[in-house]
């Protein structure tokens, strides 16, 4: 019977230090799930706040996008990229065509960059590639190219036929 005693008391502390290790770990748990939900939040207002400040921004100063009779608005990227080239407004451009999806031009000077990965154009995009050359796209596909931004066609539908296959002449102005 002595025999038992010390690993009926071995076996209870075990058990004690196991259900403790237990306790902890969903204590620990519970504060790391309770922590990162917190932080979800406060990166989804953050994220809010950004985008609404960003939509700010982006509203105070609108361009127009003239090719043949038609005419786009488009809304700018609050950067420096943008500002620069509103700066050179307005201005009307032989634009040439490229891979069937953008128009482009050389600029004579260069303009500050902002440059990022953009992963996916979209229709409507103008953007600098490099820190010369002004593009267009009308068609959207993804890309590993960098670009900085400079504005968006907000309502892109017609842009493609407009701007059609060959090289076209495109006017860019401010409005509002």
């Amino acid at each position: 019977m002595k025999k038992y005693i010390p690993i009926l008391l071995l076996s209870f502390i075990l058990s004690g230090c196991s259900l403790s290790s237990l306790n902890e770990t969903a204590s620990s748990t519970s504060e790391a799930y309770t922590s990162s939900t917190n932080q979800d939040s406060l990166n989804q207002t953050s994220s809010s706040a950004q985008h609404l400040e960003s939509e700010e921004n982006e509203t105070m100063t609108n361009l127009s996008i003239k090719v043949g009779n038609e005419k786009f608005h488009a809304t700018f990227i609050d950067n420096a990229t943008s500002r620069a080239f509103k700066d050179k407004l307005p201005m009307t451009l032989d634009m040439d065509e490229l891979n069937g999806n953008e128009k482009f031009f050389y600029l004579s000077e260069k303009l500050p960059t902002n440059t990022e990965r953009i992963g996916a154009i979209q229709n409507g995009d103008l953007m600098l590639y490099g820190t010369d050359c002004l593009v267009l796209f009308y068609k959207s596909f993804s890309t590993s190219y960098s670009y900085s931004r400079i504005a968006r066609v907000d309502d892109p539908s017609g842009l493609a036929q407009a701007l059609g296959r060959r090289g076209v002449v495109v006017t860019f102005e401010l409005v509002g």
